[in-house]
C-alpha cells in the first residue's frame, strides 16, 4: 500500500489558507490579551529591559516564577 495521499489544488489551498487566518487570529487574540491585561504588559515590559541588558535567569527559575501564585489586587 502507498504512503501518498492525493488532494485536489484547490482543497489544499483552503487548508493553507485556513492556516494563515488561524494564525492572524492568534496574534490579534494576543494583542488584546497584552492590551488589556496591564499587568501582563508591565511584565513583558520588564522582561524586554532585561532581556537587552543581559540580565537573564535559567528556565527552572522562570517556571518557578511563573507558577508562583501571585496576590491579587482589590
Amino acid at each position: 500500500m502507498g504512503q501518498t495521499v492525493e488532494i485536489p489544488i484547490d482543497l489544499y489551498n483552503k487548508w493553507l489558507r485556513a492556516g494563515e487566518a488561524m494564525d492572524d487570529w492568534r496574534d490579534a487574540f494576543e494583542d488584546f490579551l497584552i492590551v488589556n491585561n496591564p499587568t501582563l504588559l508591565s511584565r513583558l515590559r520588564k522582561a524586554r529591559k532585561e532581556q537587552l541588558s543581559g540580565k537573564t535567569r535559567s528556565w527552572e527559575e522562570f517556571k518557578r516564577e511563573v507558577a508562583a501564585p501571585r496576590k491579587r489586587a482589590l
